[in-house]
């Protein structure tokens, strides 16, 4: 051994699990107990690379206790140590939309893993959709596929919620007010944030449908709130549908009606929002014949 203690031999070309000892003998001969040490020819795994923007910084984990090396698209590296759960961090130097960052993990014994690579994100995602909010009604949307949405009520206060894989969120109504905002942000996996989008609660119920006077037999029509879902009920309980029209107007079937049925309509607005019915009594009798007077020449 060295001035330093140091030492160092050949090695043969060991597998891992071989166990290799030592001892130390000094200038009188005495000689040390043993020591052992099992050799590790293993590679760590590759370390795991969250998703990056282009100024977080830069996390992940790896193999508790290993070396990190990133290296950054311009070359340059960091390291650093990962802790005793495997998380790690080195910064960020300003990454653009696209580069390509990599990361190994060296363990104690000098095994180097296969290298990660992640590409940088630095897009923030497009705002999200608010559908049109009532009063009552759970809040719904759609966004980014797996991005965080949050919605911020009239209050200040917040509600968080992952888009579904088809882009879909629901959060809860507290019981919002006619004229009430309510804002919307996405952020994605890689930490960007949308500009916000906004939506107006609508909690007044559109006025009742117009329904126009009802014979046996031509179709059924009236007036409602342009673009409000029209929802006709015959006297049989059976239902009919009809989107009004841009000036209001709307026509439903005529089943058949007989003399003295009741036919009642509603209209339901985009935000959910439903008028209370108007009625109309068919009128399916013919009038009697009008009565001519007598007539000169």
């Amino acid at each position: 051994a060295g001035t330093d203690g140091s030492w160092t031999v050949p090695n043969p070309g060991l597998n891992d699990g071989d166990v290799v000892t030592a001892t130390a003998t000094d200038a009188a001969g005495n000689e040390s107990v043993p020591a052992t040490e099992v050799v590790d020819a293993l590679a760590p795994t590759a370390p795991e690379i969250d998703p990056i923007n282009g100024t977080d910084p830069i996390t992940g984990t790896a193999e508790p206790g290993s070396t990190v090396t990133v290296t950054y698209p311009d070359g340059t590296t960091a390291t650093v140590i990962a802790g005793t759960d495997g998380s790690w961090t080195v910064p960020n130097p300003g990454l653009n939309d696209g580069d390509v960052v990599t990361a190994t993990a060296t363990d104690a014994a000098g095994n180097e893993s296969v290298p990660a690579t992640e590409v940088v994100d630095a897009l923030a995602p497009t705002a999200p959709e608010i559908d049109p909010i009532n009063g009552t009604d759970p809040i719904t949307g759609t966004a980014e596929p797996g991005s965080t949405v949050t919605v911020t009520y009239p209050d200040g206060t917040t509600a968080t919620v992952v888009a579904g894989t088809d882009g879909s969120w629901t959060v809860p109504n507290p019981g919002l007010n006619d004229g009430d905002v309510v804002t919307a942000t996405a952020t994605d996996a890689a930490g960007n944030e949308s500009v916000p989008a906004t939506e107006v609660v609508d909690a007044l119920a559109p006025t009742a449908p117009e329904i126009d006077p009802i014979n046996g037999t031509d179709p059924i029509t009236g007036t409602a709130e342009p673009g409000s879902t029209v929802t006709v009920t015959y006297p049989d309980g059976t239902t009919a549908t009809v989107v009004a029209g841009t000036d209001g107007s709307w026509t439903v079937p005529n089943p058949g009606l007989n003399d003295g049925d009741v036919v009642t309509a509603t209209a339901t607005d985009a935000a959910g929002n439903e008028s209370v019915p108007a009625t109309e009594v068919v009128d399916a009798l013919a009038p009697t014949a009008p009565e001519i007077d007598p007539i000169n020449g």
